[in-house]
């Protein structure tokens, strides 16, 4: 079986996700041979437990491809009873003009809700070397003061939320690396407290993106110890959730199996700061192609 299938199909039974229109056109996408990439996504808030939320996605090789799947996927979608789904900005971003020589990945996520208005598919791309691209996508962007002081490398990834309701929005996920994380000054510049670097001690790159308040939301991706990174959050429901991943990580590196399981974590800073984390995202997925 296609691994990517495998995972999809495990965080489907561990998680009791009931079988729906938007799933069933999700797995179809995803089960073609192009698709490489899957993440599942577990969301933890004092009101319990959301897992039904998916990402595929494709290399550069098959990025013309993908705009193809995934543009069929949002009509699919679009045509399910009580969608309105509004692809303007979408189409101004992702044209007959985008160069796909500098786009390194394309993906769409299905976030499946239970009020069917409050459920969203998203574009996903990551841009390199692709300057005006970027000014277009940060000119789309709620005002957000200073933030080109994020965008230190050229390297840029972003998302347009098309909600079910007609709703739409561009968000942005800059990114540091170790060496950014180690540099005094711009931590400072961008104000990133002693309290977030402790944790971000713990990986290699830490994502950035904004809520529609401004607050950042920190993604802590490329991890040195997973399990070691749930320990110090302390969270039981998390603790949970990553035993599933753990489950899974075993399945798929018995012998004979050489696929990794990655695990990222989100938190919002405010919550981190003021040691009262309630909201927790848990990503985990991997990359693999027949």
């Amino acid at each position: 079986m296609n691994p990517l299938i495998q995972v999809y199909n495990f965080h489907k039974k561990e998680f009791g996700l009931e079988e729906n229109i938007f799933l069933r056109l999700f797995k179809t996408v995803l089960s073609t041979p192009l698709c490489s990439i899957l993440e599942c996504s577990v969301r933890l808030s004092p009101e319990g437990i959301h897992a039904a939320r998916f990402r595929l996605g494709y290399g550069q090789q098959d990025i013309q491809n993908g705009l193809h799947a995934i543009r069929d996927l949002l009509h699919k979608i679009a045509g399910c009873k009580g969608v309105s789904l509004n692809q303007d900005i979408l189409n101004q971003i992702v044209n007959n003009d985008l160069d796909v020589s500098r786009t390194m990945f394309l993906g769409v996520g299905l976030d499946n809700k239970t009020n069917i208005n409050d459920s969203k598919v998203k574009c996903y791309l990551l841009l390199g070397g692709y300057p005006e691209k970027v000014n277009q996508v940060i000119s789309l962007h709620p005002h957000l003061e200073g933030i080109r002081d994020y965008l230190i490398h050229e390297e840029f990834t972003f998302g347009i939320d098309m909600y079910f309701d007609g709703r739409t929005s561009v968000e942005i996920y800059p990114y540091l690396d170790r060496q950014d994380l180690n540099n005094a000054a711009l931590m400072t510049k961008l104000n990133l407290r002693d309290t977030i670097l402790r944790l971000s001690e713990e990986c290699n790159i830490l994502h950035i993106s904004f809520e529609g308040d401004g607050r950042r939301v920190l993604h802590f991706f490329n991890l040195q110890s997973p399990a070691r990174f749930v320990r110090l959050l302390d969270n039981r429901q998390l603790s949970l959730a990553f035993s599933s991943v753990q489950t899974l990580h075993y399945i798929l590196s018995r012998p004979n199996k050489k696929f990794f399981v990655s695990a990222n974590f989100c938190l919002i800073e405010n919550e981190i700061i003021s040691n009262d984390i309630q909201n927790i995202g848990l990503q985990y997925g991997l990359s693999f192609r027949a």
